[in-house]
């Protein structure tokens, strides 16, 4: 499982990067984490590019970028003094990759980031900086949208784990349980039962009982996947719906409170590209943030 020792957060001062800034500062008070901020000035490169004359040194980027931070910060409490801070400011000719490289360099745990920064508001999340991002990097990717209100709390109250019985989503799962712990909210386990197309020859019956004998044994196996983690003071439940996935994941996760942690790849994705239709439906219309990796180590 891995640790919550740092926390690289993408900034570039949009709505939605703010927004991240918010969670990063919330989990900074539960747990000792550090938070590396860090924003990255695209260049694109090509043979018909022009490099500025008078390009602004790395230092200065960063000397600038920690100034421009502070009135962001100080809104949570924090300082640009604190030692749990870092900041880092380059230029690239793409951000995803810078910020692959800076997270694989310092190991972190996790990256945290907008859907929709200054790239593009207008761009769906399919090939924005987060969904490459999350494609490459070597470390669970945290997302969040530009919020409806900018002043409400960025507050986490329910966890939600999409469950397919895969290896995947069984690591998502224990750190899900390790978050829930963390924000000392409710965890709650929800697995999809897709209902097959059939023929009309089959019987109007047919799929209708196949499918419910399939949600018993779904919802029997999903209170043994949760045996491990109930318990304590953490409280979980359990869902199974019947239908599509994504829609189905969403309707269990409808508050902005409410974080998804989920694996990009499962019993569905194995054959697939890393990121399937049902990953990036999630990703692009939940309403509150999702924690997303190609995939979740397993403890012993």
């Amino acid at each position: 499982m891995f640790e919550l020792n740092d926390l690289l957060l993408a900034f570039d001062f949009s709505p939605s990067s703010k927004r991240a800034l918010a969670y990063g500062a919330d989990l900074l008070q539960r747990t000792d984490a550090r938070l590396h901020l860090m924003h990255v000035q695209e260049v694109p490169q090509g043979p018909f590019q022009r490099e500025p004359r008078s390009p602004v040194p790395t230092y200065k980027l960063e000397e600038e970028f920690e100034e421009r931070c502070q009135d962001a910060l100080s809104a949570h409490s924090l300082d640009a003094d604190d030692d749990r801070l870092t900041f880092n400011a380059e230029r690239a000719d793409a951000v995803a990759p810078a910020l692959v490289r800076y997270a694989e360099s310092k190991d972190v745990g996790m990256i945290a980031m907008g859907t929709h920064g200054r790239r593009g508001v207008e761009r769906a999340f399919y090939g924005s900086v987060a969904e490459e991002t999350l494609r490459t990097a070597p470390t669970p990717v945290f997302t969040v949208q530009s919020p409806d209100d900018e002043e409400a709390a960025a507050s986490i109250e329910r966890i939600v784990a999409p469950v397919d019985f895969s290896n995947p989503s069984r690591g998502a799962l224990q750190q899900a349980g390790r978050l829930a712990t963390i924000y000392e909210a409710p965890l709650k386990l929800v697995h999809v039962v897709e209902t097959p197309d059939t023929p009309s020859v089959y019987g109007p019956e047919s799929p209708t009982v196949t499918s419910q004998k399939t949600k018993e044994k779904a919802e029997t196996a999903l209170e043994d996947w949760g045996s491990d983690l109930a318990g304590g003071d953490l409280t979980v439940s359990y869902v199974v719906h019947r239908g599509e996935p994504a829609p189905s994941i969403l309707r269990s996760a409808p508050h902005e409170t409410d974080l998804i942690v989920m694996a990009t790849r499962g019993l569905r994705g194995v054959r697939r590209a890393m990121l399937g239709s049902v990953t990036e439906e999630v990703l692009r219309e939940a309403n509150g943030p999702v924690l997303a990796a190609r995939n979740f180590p397993t403890s012993d």
